[in-house]
């Protein structure tokens, strides 16, 4: 058995107590604070195959023409806006309770970790995925 000196297992005992406090106050909460100019991160998958890089980014809730793609060297760079959503009626919230959806504006850049031919990019949004296909470049291919 290992004997902790009391300085330490005070110091402890008071981080504990510490914590317990935090934790309970954000339980007993009503709603949570937010920022609704903070930027966010959609998430994002990056696949290949065997002639290609395949990104998928998550931007449900958004209109295509919000969305801004370009390639900048060995990065795929993803810009927009997406609004916060409200209720199907219309109807301005009195209070919000929780807020999980990510809004606002964000900016992603995905490095793709190989060259691509810039020929033959495509990008197509449905059912709230960005899919951006980045054709490869292959050894025996001139850009």
């Amino acid at each position: 058995m290992v004997a902790i000196p009391i300085e330490l297992a005070d110091e402890f005992s008071s981080l504990v107590r510490q914590m317990n406090h935090v934790v309970d106050r954000e339980m007993r909460r009503q709603y949570h604070g937010f920022s609704p100019t903070d930027a966010f991160r959609p998430p994002v998958n990056l696949y290949e195959t065997l002639t290609a890089f395949v990104l998928c980014a998550d931007l449900s809730g958004m209109d295509a023409h919000d969305i801004e793609v370009s390639l900048e060297k060995e990065f795929v760079i993803i810009r927009g806006r997406r609004q916060s959503p409200i209720p199907p009626d219309g109807s301005p919230a009195v209070a919000v309770h929780l807020m999980e959806i990510d809004h606002g504006t964000f900016c992603r850049s995905i490095e793709i970790p190989a060259t691509v031919r810039h020929e033959g990019i495509a990008a197509n949004y449905h059912d709230g995925l960005l899919w951006v296909t980045l054709p490869k470049l292959l050894p025996d291919a001139r850009e």
